[in-house]
């Protein structure tokens, strides 16, 4: 059946639908990304809802570990092709970091921002933070995903023989690891998001896409019953939480523990689940096309939003901006945002793209 050219067709139309919903899901961990970096400037009941719900920093991991899973069966034919395609995808990353060293970090450090300069001078500020041995808020990100695209051709080649219970073990074994000393790996300060935890959302993530890929399909079995297992296991761990059950000094969720998993996971399954339960009406809600748009270019996003970001945390640094102005900001910023990746989607569909949309798909593809 799949030989024939209507079962092409139709396998074509259903990888094209499996990978809208990863781009929706994107989205959605964008936008949670978003909220998270400007709740600082909204009331205090939307920042707890947010803080309750944030998962942004799990999910993104998540999906791009699903992405490496998807290459599976190309991997399998091409390993040396495709392990080059990894790596290409994680310089790219490297090079968008660099970017942003240079045209944030630096006048972040020359305006003396709090939690930037310290006692460092420039070149020694500049070395550090190429080397990640600074973490500044937002600019910390994304080099947490540089050393996963290094390992991911050993996950998938893992896979090829065999091995898949062996690299969850490991993985998990390395998140216990982490659960007592998260910082293990780090050179320099702190990092927000340790490698040696989050790296097991990026494994669970390649399991995900390898049998997704195989199997033809991103639903497992009854879906619903999947759905109500997940809200089931949130209100346990909601009531773990915050039901005084646990020591306050065990239900810290930062950086990411055990309980942060039990929490994470449930919330993260529900997203997903309800995506794939309700994918149809999803698809005819009016908010629809722009979740999906900035799941499509989730980088992007995350990079004019940094900008945008910082300059709102510059103006609130020199000056007492009121509430009211931060949220019309806020508000201009995601417009912008917007905007701009409508502008980008104009330029790469014009039959000569000009050069500067060609540059930007090459770093943000």
């Amino acid at each position: 059946m799949s030989g024939a050219p209507g079962g092409e067709r139709l396998g074509r139309e259903a990888s094209r639908s499996r990978l809208e919903i990863i781009d929706f899901l994107r989205g959605i961990a964008i936008i949670e990304m978003l909220a998270a970096h400007y709740v600082g400037y909204l009331p205090s009941l939307i920042g707890k809802m947010v803080d309750y719900t944030e998962t942004a920093m799990a999910l993104f991991v998540l999906l791009a570990g699903f992405m490496v899973g998807w290459r599976y069966q190309r991997f399998e034919r091409k390993p040396r092709a495709e392990t080059l395609i990894l790596w290409q995808r994680g310089l790219r990353v490297l090079a968008v970091q660099y970017i942003i060293v240079l045209t944030v970090g630096v006048p972040l450090y020359l305006l003396g921002m709090p939690g930037v300069r310290g006692d460092q001078s420039l070149p020694v500020f500049i070395m550090q933070s190429m080397t990640f041995l600074n973490q500044i808020g937002l600019i910390h990100i994304l080099p947490t995903f540089i050393p996963l695209f290094a390992v991911a051709p050993l996950i998938l080649w893992a896979f090829t023989k065999g091995q898949t219970l062996t690299v969850l073990l490991v993985s998990m074994a390395v998140f216990c690891v982490g659960h007592f000393n998260p910082y293990i790996l780090d050179l320099g300060q702190h990092t927000i998001f340790p490698f040696v935890l989050f790296q097991l959302y990026f494994v669970i993530g390649c399991l995900v896409g390898k049998h997704a890929q195989v199997d033809g399909t991103l639903a497992p079995q009854h879906p619903m019953r999947w759905l109500w297992t997940s809200i089931i296991l949130l209100l346990a761990t909601m009531t773990l939480v915050h039901g005084k059950v646990l020591p306050s000094r065990l239900v810290s969720i930062h950086p990411l523990n055990l309980v942060g998993l039990l929490y994470h996971v449930p919330i993260i399954m529900i997203v997903c689940f309800i995506t794939l339960v309700f994918w149809a009406p999803i698809k005819r809600l009016s908010i629809y096309p722009f979740v999906a748009r900035f799941g499509r270019h989730a980088l992007l996003v995350f990079v004019i939003h940094l900008y945008l970001a910082k300059l709102l945390g510059v103006m609130n640094y020199l000056a007492l901006v009121p509430m009211l102005l931060n949220c019309v900001l806020i508000a201009a910023s995601v417009a912008v945002i917007s905007e701009t990746l409508k502008l980008y989607e104009r330029s790469l569909a014009q039959a000569q793209v000009p050069i500067g949309a060609r540059w930007v798909h090459v770093l943000f593809r």
